[in-house]
């Protein structure tokens, strides 16, 4: 009688750790791609003043787009963004059925390999199994537009047996009123308008699966 309790005890604890279902019997896989990039453009009036006004442009603000881009790279790096995307149902947001587990991989910094490698990024078999790799980070302070942040996104959706996925491309923009910070104390106001925005651009991004 005890062994029978041990051992119905540990298919109750084998239920209990097994990866949820979905409906069509076959668990569920996201496998995300935070990225390495980071990306920083300013540009003044002389950008439209043609070629010349812009090369004039990009060499007057080369030292603050280098600085600009290094504090995004930190600030707004891969475990950053891992940490912005567990503050939302990721899954659900991509179309993705309840209970899919979400598995956060490590960048892959080749670009030809992110934007056009149309097969799986992993070595996972599941049946039920898609990847969203976020492709670009960028900021940009334009003389009209003021300061922004762009994130490009890819979905990838292999279930029903494809083996060459399509690339589900886009993107999404947000304005920025803290990047980049003026002193040391403004850092966690700065770190904290960047998620604001970059989860802000995810979900323009992600309105399309709704």
């Amino acid at each position: 009688m005890k062994s029978g309790i041990v051992g119905m005890a540990a298919l109750l604890l084998a239920g209990a750790l097994a990866p949820v279902q979905a409906q069509d019997g076959a668990a569920c896989e996201l496998h995300v791609f935070p990225t390495v990039e980071g990306q920083a453009v300013t540009t003044g009036w002389l950008s439209g003043l043609g070629v010349i006004g812009a090369v004039a442009d990009a060499a007057a603000n080369e030292d603050r787009n280098v600085s600009d881009a290094d504090y995004l790279r930190d600030a707004l790096g891969p475990r950053f963004q891992v940490a912005a995307f567990q503050t939302i149902d990721l899954a659900s947001a991509v179309g993705l059925p309840a209970g899919t587990q979400v598995i956060y991989e490590t960048p892959i910094a080749d670009r030809d390999v992110t934007t056009e490698v149309r097969t799986r990024l992993t070595e996972s078999t599941a049946a039920c199994y898609a990847e969203l790799i976020v492709t670009q980070n960028l900021y940009a302070k334009r003389a009209i537009y003021g300061r922004s942040l762009n994130n490009r996104f890819i979905f990838k959706d292999f279930r029903g047996g494809v083996t060459q996925a399509e690339m589900v491309r886009g993107r999404g923009g947000n304005g920025l009123s803290q990047f980049p910070p003026e002193t040391p104390e403004g850092r966690d106001a700065t770190n904290a308008d960047l998620r604001q925005a970059f989860l802000a651009n995810f979900g323009e991004y992600a309105a399309r699966f709704q």
